[in-house]
């Protein structure tokens, strides 16, 4: 069975994007995209809360990415390594008021 991608997006604000996986693999790329529009961060965790904020986050979280304020686009791909099951959650975390964006799962 081929490893399945999930697609999300982001809502910009403080806001969580709960994905609930369908099969059991290895999720090998966190790829976000978004539209700075305030200072702000994006993080992957398989923690349902957010660790924004903590100088040193637990091993929950797999990838963070940083947003800063002025109205133009960033994307970034980061490699991960994050055995999953099928039903099993992660969540994708952002804070930044209008920090739109998607993201990709891989």
């Amino acid at each position: 069975m081929a490893a399945r991608s999930y697609i999300g997006d982001i809502a910009g604000g403080t806001a969580t994007v709960t994905v609930q996986l369908q099969a059991t693999q290895t999720l090998k790329e966190f790829a976000v995209s978004w539209v700075n529009a305030a200072a702000g961060k994006i993080e992957l965790s398989m923690s349902s809360s957010s660790q924004i904020g903590t100088a040193q986050p637990d091993s929950n979280v797999l990838a963070r990415v940083s947003c800063s304020a002025g109205a133009n686009t960033a994307s970034m791909t980061l490699p991960i390594r994050a055995p999953v099951k099928a039903f099993q959650n992660i969540y994708v975390h952002c804070t930044g008021t209008g920090n739109l964006g998607t993201f990709v799962l891989n």
